[in-house]
Parts: structure tokens; C-alpha cells; sequence
């Protein structure tokens, strides 16, 4: 389809690719977004992707609709959606014991493989970072195998834990703080994903890619215990 621009009240400008989750796509949002960004145009306050289309923010005293898309055509037209030179890669820890894991033997059983097979196939996966949404900081990202394609629940739950890793729709999420969901929990993560006390409290971007690493009970309480106390180091992450 042909970008379109979209009116977003009269502070907002969207500029939509497409209406799938799509890497493809979102390699183009990406692109838009880094070049945006690197242009400090005048006016553009902050620029926020989504699974098809760049939501730009700007102040209507500096900039207008109608400057911003004369500038952005050409931005567009140009496009390099295959460089992307701020994506970083993380390798994430993943307890799935006991009751960090409350629905993957509901979900094992949906994708007719053990318990087991599904976590293999979690840690296994190459993860893409579509977006950030719903809670600060929490990471859409895709995409699982066609088996672990499972639905929502259709009766949320009223409250799982901070740090939940949680899979529906062939799409995996982690809960930044404790909230109510329709999603199945398959585990938990120790490092949080959104921390006021680092100096950059949100830890992933749009466009970073993530795999799981499983730990035990033991290393998961240490990992924990370290983010707690302000021994843990994020370059543990380093994927």
C-alpha cells in the first residue's frame, strides 16, 4: 500500500506503512524513525513506532502537518530499511519453575508438544522487538512458530507478577509491573524490563532483538537478588 499520512489531533503526525506485524514493514518504520530522528527537524519533539506506522510528535508553534510531510516524502523516498545501526541484541534470563510458569503446561498442551519442547522452542527463537506498549518499557515482540500460535484468554486474570514472560497471538511480552491480563504465562524474568533507577529506565527498543536464556530457581534468586541490591551489570546481557 502507498504511505499514507494520518492526522493525530493537532500535535501528532502518523505516517502509516501497512496493517500487518511484519518485519519487513517494521524494518521501513525503523528506518523512517532513525532518519527522523537523525534530522532534527525543527519542531519534532519525539517519535514513537508502532507495529505499521511512526507516530510523530511535534510542537504546532515550531512546525505544521504540511511541513512535517514535505519533509518526510523525501525521507521516505530514500529509505534504507536494511540499516539499522542502533538495534542491539539481548540475552534475556528465563526462570520457568514452579510458579513462574503458571500457564505453559496450558499452553503445551494447545501446542500438543511437553512443557519442555515449548520452553526449548521459547529459547530457541530469535526475537524482534515490534514495539513498546501498554505499560512503560513492555516489549511486543515476535515471532513464535506457527504451533505456539495461541490465543488470548478469554477470561483475563486479575493480576500476574512483575517480570512475567508471556505468550498469545504468536507474539511474546514482559510485564514491566504486576498487571491484569488475558495472556499465558510461561515464565519469568529477573532483570527488569523498566526500572526508574537506572539512568535509561527502559531497557529494550523497537527494532532490538532478544533471545531467552533458562535458568533455574538458584540463579534466577541471584539475578534478582543482584538487580536488588545494585550488583548486577547489564552487559550480562550482551547477547
Amino acid at each position: 500500500m502507498a504511505v499514507q499520512f494520518l492526522a493525530s489531533g493537532d500535535t501528532g503526525l502518523t505516517v502509516q506503512f501497512g496493517f500487518d506485524v511484519d518485519r519487513a514493514l517494521s524494518a521501513q518504520i525503523m528506518a523512517l524513525r532513525a532518519a527522523v530522528d537523525d534530522a532534527g527537524l525543527a519542531g519534532v519533539i519525539e517519535t514513537v513506532p508502532t507495529y505499521r506506522s511512526l507516530l510523530v510528535h511535534y510542537n504546532p508553534m515550531e512546525t505544521s502537518q504540511s511541513k512535517l510531510i514535505a519533509a518526510l516524502k523525501p525521507m521516505i523516498a530514500q529509505l534504507d530499511s536494511g540499516k539499522n545501526d542502533k538495534a542491539r541484541t539481548f540475552s534475556l534470563p528465563l526462570c520457568w519453575e514452579g510458579d513462574f510458569a503458571t500457564d505453559l503446561t496450558h499452553v503445551a498442551d494447545f501446542a500438543k508438544m511437553s512443557p519442555e519442547e515449548v520452553i526449548s522452542v521459547i529459547t530457541q527463537t530469535d526475537y524482534f522487538i515490534y514495539m513498546l506498549g501498554f505499560a512503560p518499557g513492555m516489549p511486543y515482540m515476535g515471532d513464535l512458530p506457527e504451533a505456539l500460535n495461541i490465543p488470548r484468554k478469554k477470561v483475563p486474570v486479575k493480576r500476574v507478577e512483575k517480570g512475567s514472560v508471556m505468550v498469545a497471538t504468536g507474539l511474546t511480552v514482559i510485564y514491566p509491573s504486576a498487571n491484569p491480563t488475558g495472556w499465558h504465562v510461561v515464565g519469568r524474568c529477573p532483570v527488569p524490563v523498566f526500572d526508574l533507577g537506572r539512568a535509561d529506565p527502559v531497557l529494550l527498543s523497537p527494532g532490538d532483538r532478544v533471545r531467552f536464556r533458562a535458568v533455574d530457581g538458584a540463579e534466577f534468586a541471584d539475578i534478582e537478588g543482584r538487580v536488588a541490591d545494585g550488583r548486577f551489570d547489564l552487559e550480562e546481557l550482551a547477547g
